[in-house]
């Protein structure tokens, strides 16, 4: 319980503490790449988010056998819940864009940096399935999940990118409690695959 308590101050306190930083913020140099831009973008709220995990008290344990190709990538986790999000987001490198609950971003201030970092609303899977597509033309690698509307291991297929599984573990053991929640220490595991681009069905059936 203490530790919760401890979340909500932290998460109520960054963003006050962001908001002035938020508005006064300077769009990043339109010269630079879109990843570039993004990656300025990004700085604050990979922050805000490995802060998260770690007021927790969590031991996080990185597996990661090989470097992550350059140029965009798709990370695909089997089911995508806050936790991933903020683990994946929070601990790769490079920065990466994934989809959220248009309701999010009705949020004071956490909609603002979510319009900022071009977080994809949730919406039909046409228009993700575009939105999407713009991010990976520009450069921006994404964080999709398996149980999505966007089947991500076709959409590596046909546009020949490199997909990275990420398992997680221990995620679960972070919040514990029906009425009263208390945010309990995990040992959590994050774990990336070697990247390979899935076999198109023209590949399979030559």
């Amino acid at each position: 319980m203490i530790r919760y308590s401890c979340l909500v101050i932290y998460i109520v306190y960054m963003l006050l503490q962001n908001t002035q930083q938020l508005f006064n913020q300077r769009m990043p140099d339109p010269r630079l790449s879109y990843k570039k831009q993004m990656t300025l973008v990004y700085e604050q709220p990979k922050a805000f988010l490995e802060g998260c995990i770690g007021i927790s008290g969590s031991v996080i344990t990185i597996h990661q056998p090989e470097p992550i190709p350059s140029g965009p990538v798709l990370y695909v986790h089997s089911r995508l819940g806050l936790p991933e999000i903020a683990l994946i987001a929070g601990y790769i490198e490079e920065p990466a864009g994934f989809i959220a609950n248009p309701k999010v971003f009705r949020l004071p201030i956490i909609g603002q940096w979510l319009e900022r970092m071009n977080v994809i609303r949730e919406s039909s899977s046409e228009m993700v399935y575009e939105d999407i597509l713009t991010q990976l033309e520009k450069g921006q690698s994404m964080i999709l999940s398996l149980d999505g509307c966007i089947n991500p291991l076709e959409l590596a297929a046909r546009c020949s990118l490199p997909v990275v599984m990420v398992e997680t573990k221990g995620t679960d053991e972070l919040l514990k409690g029906s009425l009263f929640k208390r945010l309990k220490p995990a040992d959590i595991e994050v774990s990336f695959s070697k990247a390979y681009i899935p076999a198109s069905e023209k590949q399979l059936r030559a």
